[in-house]
């Protein structure tokens, strides 16, 4: 099996998992994430460990720091026999003026959604170190789109 093929199957388990209705109410915007690169490596027990790098885009409303920023994304997955995965990474995303946002990602196993922690990073974003969630709502072939959010992560 192709390792698109497990990021297409992982991302849909992440999709069909965040069926359940959520409060909007800290909802900041989008993302999009194109994968890149995969690596599979069998790791016996039906176990798979993935490493995987995509393209990301961030928006959020106009006016907010998280509008328009763009950038890659890598990190490791391991899927288990049962379906269930999880994963943890770091992203690096510019926005329009040049300045870069840090921050990570996890997705426990079993987890609907992931949460995300910003590191911080240069200009605007040096001190930026609120957390939030995240959650896939659609999957077109290697392209994933989603939403994210969190209480103060907005603006």
């Amino acid at each position: 099996m192709k390792a698109y093929k497990l990021f297409t199957l992982m991302s849909a388990l992440l999709i069909a998992g965040s069926v359940a209705a959520k409060d909007n109410t800290d909802l900041c915007g989008q993302y999009t994430s194109v994968d890149v690169d995969e690596k599979i490596i069998e790791m016996g027990n039906n176990t798979r460990f993935m490493n995987f790098s995509s393209s990301t885009q961030m928006n959020a409303e106009e006016g907010s720091k998280f509008n328009q920023l763009s950038g890659q994304c890598t990190g490791g997955a391991v899927i288990y026999g049962d379906g269930s995965i999880e994963a943890e990474g770091l992203c690096a995303v510019t926005d329009l003026t040049g300045d870069v946002l840090t921050y990570t990602f996890t997705q426990a196993r079993g987890a609907k959604e992931g949460k995300y922690q910003r590191k911080g990073g240069t200009g605007k974003f040096t001190n930026t170190k609120d957390n939030g969630w995240y959650r896939a709502t659609s999957l077109n072939g290697e392209i994933t789109t989603g939403q994210w959010g969190g209480k103060g992560g907005c603006k």
